[in-house]
């Protein structure tokens, strides 16, 4: 293993210092036929060319932003899985693949001839693009995704015009078409990501995860429906979490915490797009970690040594210290049913109501559990899926038939690869819900499958028009 990982170490390092070459023989081909000589500032933008080189290849091979080796040949996926999950470090890692590519177009166009022209640089961004990726996946150091070509391509262009509109400006030529070439690409990205923001905050409702990024592959895969389906079309409630609403989750029921157990609460936060991380210490410097999720509210806190299940003293005193002090601190709802699970932690459970579509009522549901330590006031882990849900209106939903169609068109996600001649089959249909992007709960079908007679796993798709 520790022979793999230092072959993955040394394999980017390599693959630099030849694309370092490659691009350096290259260049040196291009003047070699022009018989020109160097000059200063050619020389500087050569050794800023060649920095750029190694620093990408050790950004993507290095640091990648996933482990997975997966080749992703569907075109604006990634845009479509950031947009589903609306997530801002989707849309980072978009902007800086955008950006990576940027210094070669712009370092090119400031070169001069014979660079300075898209038939150069074109295949040298395009080949240099391909090759990292191949390496990214041939290392698994991440996806091989077309995305990343284009992405890449995009920004080399851009910072090509704005190179050119540099060169236009230091030699004093006419600087029309040059500004006009180097704005176009920038203001089209701009507009585009004007208008995605536009259409977002404009809706209601926010985005679902479980939409998918692309359409299956439904060639020659026969889809047929054992259940009934009705046509009729009809409305259902959707919710609102109470955590959506809330300017800076997750920050009272940390203090809470720190108080009750005498932890020392750090001021800095981690947030990400997904949740918001705590540090705590206790007297003797132990560290014990805080999490809540922005989407859906649920919480995490654990103690980073002990993973003990038992507790000294009477199991009642404890539970009922728990109960009271959660109930007090509206963490519990008080018709919560306790029970001592399996392993020997403490547990409450509250269900949803039977039937959501028409319940038209707020309602609390979830589970909280704390795994006691072997000894000490501090739990080794509490965790806890408990959320309030706010009725916001009824909303009109799609029948399932019209759900099911979703399938046949391939337009839903799924964890399998369906193949030609596969057979699959609806066994039934249940409207249930999930969060949304925006914290609301709304209603999704989900319906239960089997591929080739065999079960498979449930598919889900939006249920809201």
């Amino acid at each position: 293993m520790e022979l793999l990982l230092s072959l993955k170490t040394v394999f980017p390092l390599l693959i630099a210092l030849l694309v370092n070459l490659a691009i350096s023989l290259a260049i040196y081909r291009q003047w070699h036929r022009l018989h020109q000589p160097l000059q200063t500032y050619q020389g500087v933008l050569l050794a800023i060319l060649s920095c750029w080189a190694a620093a990408a290849v050790v950004l993507v091979l290095l640091f990648p932003g996933n482990t997975s080796s997966q080749a992703n040949l569907y075109l604006l996926s990634t845009f479509r899985s950031a947009w589903n999950q609306w997530s801002l470090t989707e849309l980072l890692q978009i902007l800086l693949q955008f950006a990576l590519f940027l210094p070669l177009g712009l370092l090119a166009a400031l070169l001069g001839e014979p660079f300075c022209r898209l038939r150069w640089l074109l295949p040298v961004s395009v080949s240099c693009t391909a090759t990292l990726s191949c390496a990214k996946f041939a290392l698994e150091r991440g996806s091989f995704t077309l995305d990343d070509l284009l992405l890449n391509t995009l920004g080399a262009l851009t910072g090509f015009f704005l190179g050119r509109l540099i060169w236009t400006v230091w030699h004093k030529e006419r600087l029309g078409p040059p500004l006009v070439k180097a704005l176009v690409l920038p203001v089209c990205c701009l507009v585009a990501l004007g208008g995605v923001f536009s259409v977002y905050y404009g809706s209601e409702f926010g985005n679902l995860a479980l939409s998918p990024s692309h359409r299956q592959s439904m060639g020659g895969v026969t889809v047929t429906a054992e259940a009934t389906l009705s046509k009729a079309e009809g409305t259902a409630s959707v919710y609102r979490n109470a955590i959506a609403s809330t300017a800076r989750p997750g920050d009272a029921i940390a203090s809470l915490l720190s108080t009750e157990m005498n932890l020392n609460l750090s001021s800095t936060v981690l947030q990400t797009d997904q949740q918001r991380q705590f540090t705590l210490t206790d007297q003797e410097e132990r560290e014990y970690a805080f999490s809540i999720s922005l989407r859906d509210g649920s919480w995490q806190f654990s103690s980073q040594g002990d993973e003990g299940v038992s507790v000294s003293g009477s199991l009642d005193s404890v539970r009922w210290r728990w109960e009271s002090w959660l109930t007090e601190n509206q963490l519990l709802d008080r018709a919560a049913v306790y029970s001592l699970d399996d392993s020997g932690s403490l547990r409450w459970d509250m269900s949803a109501p039977e039937d959501l579509a028409s319940y038209q009522n707020d309602f609390t549901a979830g589970s909280l559990v704390i795994t006691l330590t072997r000894g000490g006031d501090v739990p080794a882990r509490i965790t806890s899926t408990m959320a309030t849900y706010q009725y916001v209106r009824e909303a009109e939903v799609l029948s399932p038939a019209e759900a099911c169609q979703l399938i046949e068109q391939g337009r839903f996600s799924w964890g399998q690869a369906l193949q030609r001649g596969d057979q699959l089959t609806v066994t039934g249909c249940q409207l249930t819900y999930a969060t949304d992007s925006k914290g609301y709960y709304q209603p999704v079908y989900t319906f239960s499958c089997t591929v080739n007679r065999e079960d498979a796993e449930a598919i889900s798709v939006p249920a809201l028009k």
